[in-house]
């Protein structure tokens, strides 16, 4: 059942169309990456699926009753709160009863708000997402972050809002360059968070590997057209080129057609019957066929160098001798 449905979607700045009539689903429990060439607007259209910019046409439609999480490339924080303070702001119930099972532990000389505060943390069985809250905090190191949010910086920022995000645990989270800021430390706990998770997850980045470890669909957008592949990125690439090998040789195929025909629009009479205007009106078509150029270039995702961290050459218990000097 769709989660998530794009139906006939549109959107253009003044004269440059970003992308027209784009369908697609998205299913429970999918994780998919969407993936296309650069200027067609793919942060664009994740702004306009979490309802921040208007399409010019078709609409987006979330299942009844479910919940959507957005990280954005750029986030802004009311001034004087640290991350933790950040993800405790919600109105779980849960999360209410950690906030308040943390602050009763940090104030000894009022025990008698503990009890109470023990006790709901047992009856809504808040434990599992307090050390989920920790755990986040620590593989994004945000746990040690003594600035308040005024003063963070743009790494800061952007895990902090990917914490909130994955602690507030929605049906779908829509994430826009996740991997951005992060070290390789970082991005491969994503990972693995990620991929244990049952979440339905709908991305674009630019990190290869990253896309080829968590995302188990594409979402193709390439000259106008919405093409889907049941596979990783590594599969997506393979089965893209044996789309454009397919549409050269129909393109070569047409051309070699249209020097036939060409030739048969030269000798022909000016004055012709219906069959021949037929085969005049198939001759453009073909023409049309037979110009077609295939950008492929521009779709390829680059090895983010990010992924490297900050080390180019890491040696692990390397020995080498010559005779008796080790």
């Amino acid at each position: 059942m769709n989660f998530l449905s794009i139906e006939g979607l549109t959107k253009s700045f003044g004269i440059k169309s970003l992308f027209n009539d784009v369908t697609f689903g998205i299913d429970q429990g999918q994780k998919v990456a969407f993936v296309a060439k650069n200027g067609t607007g793919k942060s664009t259209l994740l702004r306009c699926i979490c309802g921040l910019e208007t399409p010019d046409s078709g609409r987006i439609v979330f299942r009844k009753d479910i919940s959507f999480g957005f990280l954005e490339q750029a986030h802004q924080f009311e001034p004087g709160l640290k991350p933790l303070d950040v993800i405790l702001a919600s109105e779980s119930p849960t999360i209410k009863a950690i906030k308040n099972y943390q602050a009763a532990t940090e104030n000894e000389a009022n025990n008698s708000q503990f009890q109470p505060a023990f006790d709901e943390m047992n009856r809504l069985n808040a434990w599992e997402k307090e050390v989920k809250i920790n755990e986040v905090l620590s593989k994004l190191k945000l746990d040690t972050i003594s600035v308040t949010t005024e003063f963070f910086s743009g790494g800061q920022t952007k895990r902090t809002a990917l914490a909130k995000i994955l602690i507030d645990e929605p049906d779908v989270l829509i994430l826009d360059e996740p991997t951005n800021h992060l070290d390789l430390d970082m991005i491969e706990w994503l990972e693995d968070f990620l991929g244990r998770s049952q979440i339905t997850l709908f991305m674009v980045t630019h990190d290869r590997y990253f896309l080829d470890n968590v995302c188990s669909e594409i979402v193709e957008l390439d000259d106008g057209k919405i093409f889907k592949y049941k596979g990783n990125y590594s599969y997506f690439l393979q089965k893209r080129e044996e789309r454009y090998q397919i549409r050269e040789a129909n393109i070569s195929k047409a051309k070699n057609l249209l020097r036939t025909e060409l030739d048969w629009m030269r000798k022909q009479p000016k004055a012709r019957g219906t069959k021949s205007k037929s085969r005049v009106d198939d001759f453009y078509d073909l023409k049309d066929k037979a110009s077609v150029k295939i950008d492929k270039s521009s779709i390829e995702l680059k090895i983010n160098i990010q992924r490297l961290g900050t080390k180019i050459l890491e040696f692990h218990k390397v020995s080498k001798a010559y005779g008796d000097l080790i």
